[in-house]
Order: structure tokens, then sequence, then C-alpha cells
């Protein structure tokens, strides 16, 4: 299983914004849950599997912000 982050937005003015996550096996079975679970509403909608992502900085377990390069 792979989390995805889902960024969308409904209007060409708006910022693509982070809508939440959602786990699946495969990049269409997380398309898929991802329009079920946030509707078919959206002008755009993004997947990215967090494994994938590249962190410029992230917040850590200890809520202390690290910076990676």
């Amino acid at each position: 299983m792979e989390r995805y982050m889902v960024f969308a937005r409904t209007e060409y003015d708006q910022p693509i914004e982070h809508r939440g996550d959602v786990e699946a096996g495969s990049d269409e079975e997380a398309a898929k849950v991802a329009q079920e679970r946030h509707g078919r509403d959206w002008l755009e909608m993004t997947l990215v599997p967090v494994s994938r992502a590249y962190w410029a900085e992230k917040e850590t377990q200890e809520g202390e912000t690290e910076v990676q390069v």
C-alpha cells in the first residue's frame, strides 16, 4: 500500500491545495479512492505518492523542523 497526498482546486484563480491523503495499492486505485472521498467537482486534482515526494523541509515526530538537501 502506498500513501498519496491529494492536491486539488475548483477554479483557475485558486491555488492547488492539499486536500488530504489516501492509501491505495496502485496509482489507478488511488485516483478512484481520491475521487470517491473528495468528489469529482474539481478543475484539477493531483496525487503525489509520499515515497516520491522530495521534502525540502519536514516536521519531525518531535515537532522540530528538519531541512533536507
